[in-house]
């Protein structure tokens, strides 16, 4: 239930470079992204995928030659991005409770933004983190989602004229003084950078406006199946998601537990607490993988028993030996005379 995936961003903006006269595939090009067009949701690796949407917004901005460029690329329906949640929002009897569903469900949505919401003195303030990995995050990427956000609140309480109070960017101010005022007059508010964090602010008078497609009993059922899709995606998938990062960390010599849980753009405490709820843990993930990778190197010419050993992030051979007596009953040595000539190692595990 990503509704904003990859390929959705990618269409929109192949349209607007499109519309500008521009070559897409060249921009993609340049900006070395061809994987994530192919493959855009690789991903269980939240953070690779997050610096992918950066890397590609900063192509963007510099093949535009537009800093503003995050706020020229939309779409016709502000719903579209939400699936089920749009309905909710819709079904909300205020902006307000419309917003704060919104950052509830927002994991359904893209799991690498963190919103808040917070009540202050006649004003309620939307706070926005976008999680990044190794690349810093551009701010296109926030301009966007601002964009997008707000889009989607004036649709929903059929305010075409709503705007926020304030604006606030955790972002150095533009250089131009151009870029300064545009700023101003897309968001018809005043507008700060070098703040503390991302956020904007709306006034309680404009929030508090019940929303004309207001619906209680829509309303209730959607929230049921909401916090379904909630529950699962917390938390019946976690485990398969983490399983299925391990090969290729493993490979690059990490899969280290703190380094998974940055992966996921969670805390270490949370992986293994969602792990325990699903009644396994990080070590007997790493075993299983570690197993079955096994099982497909031995008995293969490409790689020496002493080297795999290394490759599976074992301490030195004598504790990979340890691990296939346990999980083969057989020694490496023997399973690689064997497993060539009757196939992959046995599966029997004392």
């Amino acid at each position: 239930m990503k509704y904003l995936s990859a390929p959705d961003l990618v269409q929109r903006i192949n349209s607007y470079l499109s519309a500008q006269g521009m070559d897409a595939d060249a921009v993609f090009a340049r900006a070395g992204l061809a994987p994530f067009e192919q493959h855009p949701q690789r991903a269980a690796d939240l953070l690779v995928l997050s610096d992918q949407f950066s890397q590609l917004w900063e192509a963007l901005a510099l093949a535009a030659g537009d800093p503003l460029i995050g706020f020229r690329i939309s779409a016709s329906d502000p719903l579209s991005w939400l699936g089920m949640l749009g309905h909710l929002m819709l079904a909300s009897p205020t902006l307000r409770q419309a917003g704060e569903n919104l950052m509830r469900y927002m994991p359904l949505v893209s799991p690498v933004v963190r919103p808040t919401i917070e009540p202050r003195l006649e004003r309620m303030r939307v706070g926005l983190n976008l999680v990044g990995g190794a690349r810093p995050v551009p701010q296109q990427r926030y301009d966007f989602t601002w964009n997008l956000l707000l889009a989607t609140l004036r649709f929903v309480g059929a305010r075409p004229d709503l705007k926020p109070v304030l604006v606030e960017y955790a972002y150095p101010a533009p250089a131009a003084p151009t870029a300064l005022d545009a700023y101003g007059a897309q968001f018809g508010c005043p507008v700060r950078f070098n703040a503390p964090a991302n956020a904007l602010e709306f006034a309680n008078a404009d929030i508090s406006a019940p929303i004309p497609t207001a619906n209680p009993l829509v309303a209730e059922g959607l929230l049921r199946m909401l916090d379904e899709r909630l529950a699962q995606a917390e938390h019946a998938s976690f485990a398969a998601r983490v399983r299925e990062m391990l090969p290729a960390m493993i490979d690059a010599g990490g899969a280290l537990r703190d380094a998974v849980a940055r992966r996921l753009a969670i805390s270490e405490r949370t992986l293994q607490r969602r792990l325990a709820d699903e009644g396994t843990d990080f070590s007997t993930l790493l075993d299983e993988v570690r197993r079955t990778l096994a099982q497909q190197y031995l008995g293969s010419d490409r790689i020496s028993v002493k080297n795999l050993s290394y490759k599976l992030g074992f301490s030195d051979p004598s504790a990979f030996h340890r691990a296939c007596l346990r999980w083969f009953g057989k020694a490496p040595g023997e399973l690689s005379a064997t497993t060539s000539a009757t196939g992959p190692a046995s599966t029997n595990r004392r």
